[in-house]
Parts: C-alpha cells; sequence; structure tokens
C-alpha cells in the first residue's frame, strides 16, 4: 500500500504542533504542592500559585517567641533593710529650744529649794545644807552612774543587763548618798541631836530623791530633739535631786544641829 505524498509533511505538522503546544518542563510546577507545603518552604500562599519562573524567594523572616512572662509574685523586690531608730535621735547639732531650757531651769531650781528649806527645818546655816547636799550628791554619784546607762538609740526595750544595772543602781544610791550627808553633817559640823534617826531620816530623803531624780530625768529627755544634748545636764540635776533629799531628811529626822559651843 503506497501513502500519499503528502504524509511527511503531515507528520512534521502534527510533531511541530505537538512541540508548541506542550509546556516545557523547566516551567512546569508539579500539581502536587499545596499551599501549605508553599508556606512550609516560606513562600506566602498567594504566591505558591503563580506559575513557577525560576525566582527564588526570600524566606519569611520568623518572629522569635517572647519569653514567658514572669508572674508578678515572682517579680516581688527583696525586702528593704529598715534600721531602728528612736523618734528623738535627730543631728547632734539639734538646737534646743527656749521651751526646753525653761524647762530644764525649772528642774534646776528644785534641788535648790530643797536645799533652802532644809536650812529652815533645823535652824541650820544654809551654807551647811548646801555642803551636806554636794556631800551626798558626790558620794550618791557612784552607784547613780548605773540609772543612766540606756543608750539614746535603744528606744523602750531595754536589755537584761541595762535592767540589772538600772536595779542596782536603784538600790545602792540612797545609801551611800546618805551616808555621805549624814557624815559631813556629823563629823565636820557639830551633828544632829539624834545620830541615830538623822541617818535613817537621810536614808529616806535620798530613796525619795533618787525616785525624783529618775522621774525629772526621764521628762528631760523628752522635751530635747536629741537625747544626746545636755545629757551633763540632766543626769547633775537628777544627782541634786538625790542630795537633797537626803539633806533634807537629815534636817528634818534629826532634829537639828545641836547647841553650838560659845
Amino acid at each position: 500500500m503506497r501513502l500519499p505524498a503528502s504524509l511527511p509533511s503531515c507528520l512534521a505538522s502534527l510533531s511541530l504542533l505537538g512541540a508548541v503546544l506542550a509546556p516545557p518542563q523547566a516551567f512546569s510546577r508539579p500539581l502536587d504542592e499545596s499551599p501549605l507545603s508553599a508556606r512550609a518552604r516560606g513562600i506566602p500562599a498567594a504566591l505558591s500559585l503563580l506559575p513557577n519562573q525560576n525566582v527564588e524567594f526570600p524566606a519569611t523572616p520568623v518572629q522569635p517567641e517572647p519569653p514567658e512572662a514572669v508572674p508578678d509574685a515572682e517579680k516581688t523586690p527583696p525586702p528593704e533593710k529598715t534600721e531602728r531608730t528612736s523618734p528623738h535621735l535627730t543631728a547632734t547639732d539639734a538646737p534646743v529650744t527656749p521651751g526646753a531650757w525653761v524647762t530644764y531651769g525649772a528642774a534646776a531650781l528644785a534641788p535648790l529649794g530643797g536645799v533652802y528649806g532644809a536650812s529652815r527645818l533645823g535652824e541650820e546655816r544654809l551654807w551647811v545644807t548646801a555642803a551636806e547636799t554636794v556631800a551626798g550628791s558626790l558620794t550618791g554619784s557612784l552607784p547613780a552612774g548605773l540609772l543612766f546607762l540606756q543608750s539614746p538609740d535603744a528606744g523602750g526595750r531595754w536589755a537584761e543587763l541595762d535592767v540589772a544595772a538600772f536595779g542596782a543602781g536603784l538600790v545602792l544610791t540612797p545609801p551611800l548618798a546618805a551616808l555621805g550627808t549624814w557624815g559631813l553633817g556629823e563629823l565636820a559640823f557639830n551633828g544632829s541631836q539624834d545620830r541615830g534617826r538623822a541617818f535613817l531620816g537621810a536614808l529616806g530623803g535620798a530613796a525619795v530623791g533618787t525616785l525624783l531624780g529618775v522621774a525629772v530625768h526621764g521628762l528631760l529627755e523628752e522635751v530635747v530633739d536629741n537625747r544626746s544634748t545636755l545629757g551633763w545636764f540632766r543626769k547633775y540635776i537628777a544627782l541634786g535631786f538625790i542630795g537633797s533629799g537626803a539633806t533634807v531628811g537629815y534636817q528634818w529626822a534629826g532634829g537639828g544641829p545641836r547647841a553650838r559651843p560659845q
């Protein structure tokens, strides 16, 4: 059977037509690639639907995950260190108010009034009762220092040693103060009419003066802004109460001085 002469030309035409209609393999994309797989490769889903033109798309930057928020309970700052301060503890150069000076002056006049009152009880000379007051204050100052050992910044709470020292001072101060006043009155001057009663009177007066001196000392601490200010003045006032109390008790219980020789 002979093929028509136009058959080779027909086959060539079909081959050319098939080459034109068939897309090149380099520009084809697999049909099984879905938008999800394209997104996994870092290509947006909209771009994955376009034909591949051998263009490399930049990968989408991946944002780092923020660190887990720490609960507020775990972020609490450490407690600040607190220092125990006294409400009266201020700068050492704090000025003394005029009202404080008036209070201190009035407290200092009280022992002087006791010296004058003791001279009127037994009709004793004023300078003698003043000397007896000084003698009682000096001898009583030895244990009386234990009454003022509390530091200015101790606040309202005392240590055990401070309490023990305060108790020892409260017990030992009256006998020594009474002994100083009684001894000077009996040995250096004319003495009293009844020595036994005079010593007991000096002991009782010194005990009352010690309690008053401690109370006044604490009161004077409250009228100044800084407890270390005028500390020496407060102690002298307290010792004045102790010595004048012993002198008043000595002159009152002893019945006054003996008759002076002519």
